[in-house]
């Protein structure tokens, strides 16, 4: 069918149109939309990555109680858990043998004592000769020397608290034979702080410093995290775990804690790095330790490479590849290309900290 071109001067302009907006194909081409995105600045941030490790509580001056002497245990007068004061009497044992084994020591040197005093008479009246005397002086400091023995071994013959305090654990019982020296009780002063003790490894131990501070948090209080420093660091590793113990100091608190809570404590190094902070939504693809990201340069994205030096809470902490003041793309990035048109709708503002 011919068309007359002079007759249907609308249609023909409408099919000239139309074949304009095909491609090859005959398919009708679509005038692409702009994608309308967010952006942030990125921004310098001084940080240092917390040190994470685990570690149980104790008190700083927990201490084993024992007796001097051996023998048979008569009396416990405490109970694990109990709270004690300064001076109270714990455990004794049998004085049947340690009490007469002293009124022996003071029998001689009483008997020593009148000896020395009379080759001491006699020694004035020139009828005992030098060598009696100071044999008899001899024997007194002896005697004086075994009487200040039996003492001391018959006080420490029972066991009183050294100082206000808790029972944390009762090792024996009584009627049991002890021998010197062994435990009787696990003893914390209350007065003194608590401590977590924590291993690190030598990654972590390297990063740590006396009175860094640190925050530990136990099961028993979920929603409180205690503060601490850092008061003691160990400089040889355990031959087992080869880990090194770091000793954290809780700051006073009115909290009732017992010895052997586990806490979880996150140190934090006096060390601090600077890093460039990017919102987390900004990373559209990752790659181990790197990392790719939109940023707007004359109104057009741009994908950069970063390095990631870690992430805390909702921020990408990068070593390299930002400038300070660049606009990362972050709402709308996953349907960013190199090619796409973009509007931007909203941009956060964000300052260096």
């Amino acid at each position: 069918m011919h068309i007359n071109n002079k007759k249907y001067p609308i249609l023909l302009g409408f099919v000239i149109l139309l074949s304009g907006c095909m491609n090859p194909k005959g398919e009708v081409k679509k005038a692409r939309e702009p994608i309308h995105v967010k952006v942030s600045a990125a921004i310098v941030r001084d940080f240092a990555f917390p040190v994470h490790a685990s570690g149980k509580l104790s008190s700083k001056s927990e201490v084993k109680l024992s007796f001097k002497t051996g023998g048979i245990i008569s009396n416990i007068y405490v109970e694990e858990g109990q709270n004690v004061l300064e001076g109270k009497r714990m455990a004794q044992l049998d004085l049947s043998e340690i009490q007469a084994t002293a009124n022996q020591a003071n029998l001689g040197l009483n008997k020593a004592e009148r000896d020395l005093e009379r080759i001491e008479n006699l020694y004035r009246d020139s009828v005992a000769t030098l060598e009696q005397y100071e044999n008899a002086r001899t024997a007194f400091e002896v005697a004086a020397n075994q009487a200040r023995i039996a003492e001391f071994n018959l006080k420490y013959s029972t066991i009183t608290a050294p100082s206000n305090g808790k029972v944390l654990k009762r090792i024996v019982e009584e009627n049991e034979i002890i021998a010197p020296g062994y435990p009787v009780f696990m003893f914390a002063a209350s007065e003194n702080d608590w401590v977590l003790k924590a291993n690190l490894t030598d990654k972590d131990l390297v990063r740590v410093n006396l009175r860094d501070s640190a925050y530990i948090s136990f099961d028993p209080f979920p929603d409180t995290r205690f503060t601490a420093c850092v008061s003691e660091i160990g400089s040889v590793s355990d031959p087992f775990t080869g880990t090194y113990e770091v000793e954290l100091t809780l700051d006073k608190t009115g909290v009732s804690f017992a010895s052997g809570f586990i806490g979880k404590a996150d140190i934090i190094p006096s060390g601090r790095q600077f890093y460039i902070s990017i919102p987390v939504d900004a990373m559209v693809e990752a790659d181990e330790l790197n990392g790719y990201v939109y940023v707007v340069e004359n109104e057009k994205p741009v994908r950069k490479r970063i390095e990631i030096g870690g992430f805390w809470e909702h921020e990408i902490l990068v070593k390299s590849g930002l400038d300070s003041g660049m606009m990362v793309i972050t709402e709308g990035a996953g349907f960013v290309r190199p090619d796409s048109e973009i509007r931007i709708v909203e941009g956060e503002v964000r300052s260096d900290q």
